[in-house]
Order: C-alpha cells, then structure tokens, then sequence
C-alpha cells in the first residue's frame, strides 16, 4: 500500500526501490511482482514488467487480473500469441459474476485482445472482442467506442463506422479531429460535411478538421470554398506544415498546379515534404522541368508522409488520388523513369509510368512533347530525307522504312541512276555494254538465275554480292559472268543484286541498273526490279524488233509511268531487219505505247559496240546519246530532285498507313468510370451474395450434420444394450469421419457455385476478366482453407470426442445425437468468410487501380502517338509541300 502511495504521488522510483525489497522479502508473493510489474509498463519498461508479471502469474496463478496485465504487455510487445494466451486465461479465471470487477476486468481483457487481434491485422476477430468489451463495460467509452469505430472502417462497414466514430468524437473531453475520422468513415456526402462543420463548431482552429474539410470541399468539386477556408488556415498559421498541405489540396483539386508546387515546397521547408508521388504529380502538373529536375536528386525520406494528418472525408482530390496511387508503384522504378525523363533518354515504358502520376491530359501531354521528334528542316530536300530517316529508326512503329529513306538519301549525292529495263531477251545486258563501250553487264546467263546487276564507277574493278537479309560478300570483277552463270537456283533466290564497280568514264556520269526480264525472272527479283522502276531517276525500256509492244509491257510501263518516271524507249537488234520493216516497227510502237513514252529511239546494241570497239562512228549510237543527253543528263539534278520527292511521298503515304500499335489509340467499349460502376456492380453481387452464403452454409452444414446423427443412430443401435454403454470401433469414427466432411464438403461446393454464378454476369465488360479471375481464385483458395480447416476440426477433435465422451451419456435420439455433432461442427465464419471479405476487397482494389492505370496507360500513349507520330509527320507534310511549290 505504501508503494502504490508513493506511486500515486508520482515517486516512482521509491515506489520500486520498495517493492522491489518486499519482493526480496517475500520471493514467492504474487501481489508485489503485480504491482512491480505494473509500474514497469506504466513508465513503458515492457521487458521488466513481462518478468514481474511473469512471477505474478506463477506464484498467483489463478489471479485474472495479473494475466490481463500479462497479455496486456505482451501484446504491447506484439507477442501476438503469447498475449491471445495470457488474456484467455483472464477471461478464463474471470467466472465470478458477483465480483464486482467481474465485467470491467473481462471488458478490459476483451478490449485488448481486440487490439491484439487488430494488431495482427485479424480485423474481423478483433472486431468481435471489441465488440464483447463494449457490451461490458457500456457504449460510454469512449477509447472502446473509437477503436471499435477504426476496426469496422478498415473492414469496409462504412455506416456502423461512423456511427462509433461520431459517438466517440461526440463524448466528454475527445480529440474533435476524430470528427474528421467519422466524416472519412461515412458514404453519405452531406453527413460527412456536417460531421466536420460540427467539429469544427467545437474546436474552430483545429488544423486536422480544417484540413479535413477542406479536402472534402476540393472533391466536391466546390474549389472556391476550399481555397478560401485553406488561406484562412495557412494565414492563422504559417509555420504549421498541415496548413500548407491544405493549401496545396485544394490549390491541386482547382488545377493550379504552380501554386499548389510552391504550396508543398513550403511544407518541404517546414520540415514535412510531401510524398515523392505527390511532388511528381505536381510538378507533371505545373510542367516545370526545374522542378522535376530537383525530385530526381532529392532523398527518399519523408515518402510515407507529406499527406494531410487527418483522413479526407467523402473522397479525395485527384491529385491525392494519384500520391495514393504512386504507394503501389515501385519508388526506385518512378525515380528511374523520371532521371531518364530529365536526362532526354526516356522509354515509352517510362513515360507511361509517369503519365500515371501527371494529372490530367496537359500534364501527360508535355511528357509526351518533351521526347519529341525535332522539327523537319523546311526547304531542305537533303535535310527532309536525313530526317525521313532518322525519324524511322527512333519510330518503333515505322522502323522498317528507315532502310528505304537511306536508300533515297544516299542517292541524292550519286550520278544519275538508270534502270535498263524490258522483258527476257530484249538485248538488255547488250544494250549496257555498247552503252559503256565495254564487255561490263554478263550476257547470256539463263533466265532461272538472272540477279539484278548494278554498274557503278570505281577506280578499280571489283564487285559485290548483297544479299535480302543485308549481308555482302566480294567477288572479283572478271569473275561476275563465270559468278552469275554458276549460280544455282537456292542461291539466287537470297540475292538483293549484285554491285559492278568499273573505272568506265560513261559511268562517272551514269549508275545503270541491268534488271532481268520482267516476266522471266523470281518473285523476289520482280520485287526489287520494280522497286527500282520506283527508284531509278530515269529509264530506258529495251523493245525487242522482232515482238515490241506486248500487252505485258504496257502494263509495266504503265507503273512508271503512274511513278512520274522519264522513260525513253530503244529498238533493239534492228541489224535483223531491213529500213521498211524498221520503220514499220517504230510507228507500231509509238502508235501502242507512245503515251508511255518520252521518245522512241531504233538501235543495234551489237552494231554499236563493234563500232565503238574500233573507234568508228554509229548514227544510231549518236542519235541515242543525243537523246539521252537531251532527255536525262541535261536535266539530271531535276530529275534526281523529282526521284527523291517521290521517295519522300512514298515515305508520307507509308508512314501514315503504318498507324499506331494495336492498343495504342482508339476509343474503348466503355468509359472508365462505366468500367468502375460495373466492377463496382460485380463487387455488390459478390458480397450480396456472400452475406446470403454466410446463413445458408451454415445451414446447409448443419442439415448434412442432421443426416449424418441418422446414421450414427443406425449404426450405434443395434449394438446398445438396457442399462449398457454404447460403443464404437474405430471404424465407426472413421466412418462418422467420412459423413461429416462429405456433408461440409457438399454445403461448401453450393457455396462456390453460387459465388462463381455471382462472379458471372454476360452483360460484363471483357475488361474485368482478369478482376473475375483473381476474385474466383480468391474464393477457390478460402474455400480450399476451409476445406482442409473443417478436416481437422472434424478428426481432431469432434469425432473422437464425440464417441469418447458425448455418445455414452446420450439417449439414442436423432435430435440429442444431431446437437452433440452440431455444438462440435466447424463455424465458417473465422476460416471462411472474414478472410475471404477482405481478400475480395483487395482484389476488387486491385482491379479498380488496375482500370485506372490501364485507362492512364491508353490516354498516354495515345499522347505520345501524337506527339512523336501525328504532329511529326503533319509537320513533314508541310515541309515536303512547301518543296513542291515552285
């Protein structure tokens, strides 16, 4: 008595100087390690106060009031068992009705096992123990009011939430900020606003509530009252962080972002920076580089906090919603994309990520913008072909014309390219070599291994080989011919074409391009044939004498033709006929193809190179070069300039056909917010249902527990005698085993039906597939737990009881038989349906989070489509026109 004298007087030294003498004294009293160990936890010495109370209980083993005091610290200690033990044995020795402290004592033990339960984060059982302490010791506590109030809000009971809450905020001496818990607690709106306003009636410059309110008026949507009651806050006091991060709500809940940004600046300078989700969102948001660039070298402390203390009631800010957002995101990985982000070298994947914290479309928009393609040069035909294809490369979706934009590039700088072409046995290749006035393009090679040859200047004769995948390899010059005719048919088919470097003079002036016929030769040699139809700056079309003009060549001179290309028509092999038959042919062709052709010119590719091989002058070799002088070389840079518009044309066309990626753009089924109202309809079917199931399995357990007492009476009966103990074989315990999982095992597969049934709607979106899938794995696996939780109820402990203890004492009666099994019958609510509640919730918070990422996702690359594609190739659009205009 004495110690606790001194104890109340606040000597708490002297007070365990003198118990623990007496504890000296006397080692085996249990009083005095009571009271030692009482006040070890009451100056917070939890360790000492275990091993006082640990005596205590030893040597005082049926005293309630030392194990509560036991379990009490140990749960302090988040010794989550050891604590669950000691209370039990409380409320266990606690039988006493009369006692006086008979129920505040179990009140007591009930409460903090329900702390002890929330602790481990056991929401349902803790919600049970604080619900048995209440009915103890009054609805007047108020402590006992406001944890009961925090468990059912974090187990979703909103309106049984805020009752508690608005009770315990509502009693004598309450913290008022625990107002603006009730107002978080609640889903009606306007309760929740006069939850606040009343706690605030109370206690006008609490910050919490002010803050509280003020976040509720910014989700609202009435952004002039919040900002207004946040200045009132922030000027009644400005050296308090809560009153900025008011400001900084409601600045962000009205879009003014720069504000806001310099709002949590200030609480950074106050000691409470905001979460980096948050900073991020708002510097997206003001899209100030300087300070996005500060955040990437800022340290990660203070990331938990920054928030308003109190929690927002009816809803938050958009800009709350995505700092909650970013406690889902990896943190290193935000830091990594917005460091690539600041340093110029951001991936679409690091975009998109950001994108989920930039609030709304400009915030989103100006990532996208900031990794823009620069500005093609406007009157610059070089530059647009440089750009065409550097533009290519870095589009992942137009990457695969970087290779032709090259090409054109790189023909710009060249001489004057020209495609010789025609059908099989045209002369062609002869045609080349009178040309040059040289053996340089092979003849004679069949048409099954005809390659595509292309003679170029090079001081020193040499060849290569290039083949479709963009490999090369080198062949000797004179080696081409024996090359070409060698050639087998698998080989052929890889070959692109092959290149002719020769020191001719012709050829400084002229690259010249000897395609295979037309109709003779593969697929894939007409497909670069005609890609140099498209190419080439100018063409020459060999006719032979003796079939010019068919119908197939029509067609082909038809696509050059459509190409904008010059083409000049040659005769050849005219040395085979006489004037009158040459002359015959020259009017049939410029009568059949005369609109397809700039001149038509009759030759002896044969006659021309003799003569030039020996140094004589060849009228049709003059009239020919006249031409080409007059048609091609003259005009050689236009005709280049026309060449590479085209390209760039091409390129336009392609770039724009190529669209975006599958999933980039486009409008989707449904709006998001459509998508959250039919997650949130599959949630309310689901839950609807589940409350329905917690009645019904337990009925249907107990049904099957009604069938199984008939067969236990079958199978006893017959083997009980007048005034003889009935008996059982430990068959009969296997059996009555069997019937009794059999019959949970059947009320619980109606269970998951019904369940799956709920989690199938035809009329839902395909979209929440994946949140249906997680919801029915959720409900398999707490199914399967309870499968397995009710074997072990059943052959742990109820069967063998049943037969050892409870089936002697019973008369033979289906009714005593059915309620011995059903007392011991496993209860689903613990096992079952307060674990499967909550991994539901989470799985439907998953999905909705899941939604708003995947709707950010789709809008952010829609962005970067434009901003990197659309608005790119518009701008090339305008350049290349602008090159057109004379």
């Amino acid at each position: 008595a004495r110690a606790r004298a001194l104890a109340g007087q606040g000597d708490t030294a002297g007070a365990e100087t003198l118990l623990a003498e007496i504890t000296r004294r006397a080692p085996r009293a249990p009083l005095p390690f009571l009271a030692l160990g009482q006040l070890f936890a009451r100056r917070g010495a939890l360790d000492e106060a275990v091993v006082a109370l640990g005596h205590a209980v030893d040597y005082g083993g049926g005293d309630a009031q030392a194990w509560a005091e036991l379990g009490e610290v140990l749960g302090r200690l988040g010794r989550t068992e050891p604590a669950t033990d000691a209370l039990r044995r409380a409320l266990t020795l606690a039988v006493d009705p009369a006692d006086p402290i008979f129920s505040a004592l179990r009140g007591r033990v009930h409460a903090a096992l329900g702390g002890v339960q929330a602790a481990a984060g056991r929401l349902q059982q803790a919600a049970r123990e604080l619900r048995k302490a209440l009915d103890l010791v009054g609805d007047d506590d108020r402590q006992l009011a406001l944890d009961y109030g925090r468990i059912l809000a974090r187990l979703g009971d909103q309106r049984q939430a805020s009752e508690w809450l608005t009770r315990a905020a509502r009693a004598a001496s309450a913290d008022p900020a625990i107002f603006a818990e009730a107002a978080a607690a609640t889903p009606d709106r306007p309760r929740a606003e006069a939850l606040l306003r009343e706690g605030l009636a109370q206690a006008p410059g609490n910050l919490s509530l002010r803050a509280a309110l003020v976040q509720f008026l910014a989700s609202a949507g009435r952004s002039d009252e919040a900002l207004a009651l946040a200045e009132a806050a922030r000027d009644d006091a400005p050296d308090d962080p809560r009153a900025w991060a008011a400001l900084r709500e409601a600045r962000a809940a009205a879009g003014d972002w720069p504000p806001a940004l310099a709002a949590a600046a200030t609480e950074a300078r106050l000691g409470a920076p905001p979460a980096f989700a948050t900073r991020l969102s708002l510097a997206l948001g003001a899209e100030d580089s300087d300070a996005l660039a500060e955040l990437v070298h800022q340290p990660a402390a203070g990331e938990a906090t920054g928030g308003i203390a109190a929690p927002s009631a009816g809803g938050s800010t958009s800009e709350g919603a995505l700092a909650k957002a970013g406690d889902f995101a990896a943190g290193d990985a935000l830091r990594e994309a917005l460091a690539a982000f600041v340093d110029g070298r951001a991936s679409e994947s690091n975009l998109l990520l950001l994108g989920r914290f930039a609030p709304g479309d400009s915030g989103r928009r100006s990532l996208a913008r900031a990794t823009a393609p620069v500005a093609p040069p406007a009157g610059q035909l070089a530059g647009l072909l440089s750009w065409a294809q550097d533009f290519a490369a870095a589009t992942p979706a137009l990457v695969g014309l970087a290779a032709s934009a090259g090409r054109a590039a790189e023909a710009l700088d060249r001489p004057l390219l020209v495609a010789v072409m025609g059908e099989f046995n045209a002369g062609k290749s002869s045609f080349v070599n009178a040309l040059c006035g040289d053996e340089v393009a092979p003849t004679g090679v069949t048409p099954t291994t005809a390659t595509i040859n292309v003679l170029r200047y090079g001081a020193v004769p040499q060849a290569r080989v290039i083949h479709h995948d963009g490999t090369t390899r080198p062949i000797p010059a004179g080696a081409v011919a024996a090359f070409l005719t060698a050639l087998r048919d698998d080989d052929a088919r890889d070959i692109r074409l092959v290149e002719i470097f020769l020191p001719v003079e012709t050829l400084r002036r002229v690259e010249i391009v000897d395609t295979p016929g037309l109709n003779s030769i593969r697929p894939e040699h007409e497909r670069v044939a005609r890609d140099f139809l498209r190419d080439a700056d100018a063409i020459v079309w060999v006719l032979a004498a003796g079939q010019a003009a068919k119908a197939t060549e029509r067609e082909a001179l038809g696509l050059a033709h459509a190409a904008g290309k010059r083409v000049v028509g040659v005769i050849n092999k005219i040395d085979r006929a006489d004037a009158a038959e040459v002359e015959a042919v020259v009017r049939h062709v410029k009568s059949a193809l005369g609109d397809l052709l700039d001149a038509v010119v009759p030759f002896s590719a044969t006659r021309a190179l003799a003569a030039r091989r020996a140094g004589r002058s060849d009228p049709a070799f003059d009239a020919l070069g006249a031409l080409l002088e007059k048609r091609f070389f003259a005009e050689a840079l236009d005709l280049k300039r026309a060449t590479a518009v085209a390209a760039l044309d091409r390129f336009l066309a392609a770039a724009r056909d190529a669209g975006p990626p599958a999933g980039t753009i486009g409008p989707t089924p449904l709006s998001l917010e459509d998508l959250r109202g039919a997650l949130e309809r599959v949630a309310e079917r689901v839950n609807s249902l589940l409350d329905a199931e917690r009645i019904a399995l337990r009925a249907r357990v107990e049904e099957g527990y009604r069938k199984a007492a008939i067969e236990v009476r079958e199978f006893v009966q017959p083997r009980s005698w007048l005034f003889g103990d009935h008996r059982a074989t430990p068959a009969d315990e296997e059996f009555l085993s069997e019937l009794l999982e059999d019959a949970v095992e059947r009320a619980a597969a109606r269970t998951r039906t019904a369940l799956a049934g709920a989690l199938t709607d035809p009329g839902d979106p395909a979209a929440l597939a994946p949140a249906r899938a997680a919801a029915a794995a959720a409900i398999s696996m707490a199914l399967d737990r309870f499968a397995a939780y009710a074997r072990g109820v059943i052959e742990g402990g109820a069967v063998p009881d049943f037969f050892r203890h409870q089936l002697p004492r019973l008369r033979l009666e289906i009714a005593a038989i059915r309620d011995v099994l059903v007392r011991r019958a496993p209860d689903p609510e613990v096992p079952l349906f307060a674990g499967l509640r909550q991994d539901l919730d989470a799985v439907f918070q998953t999905a909705e989070s899941d939604l708003t990422s995947a709707a950010a996702d789709t809008a952010m690359r829609a962005l970067i489509h434009e901003e990197r594609v659309t608005r790119p190739l518009d701008a090339f659009a305008r350049a290349l026109a602008a090159l057109k205009t004379p």
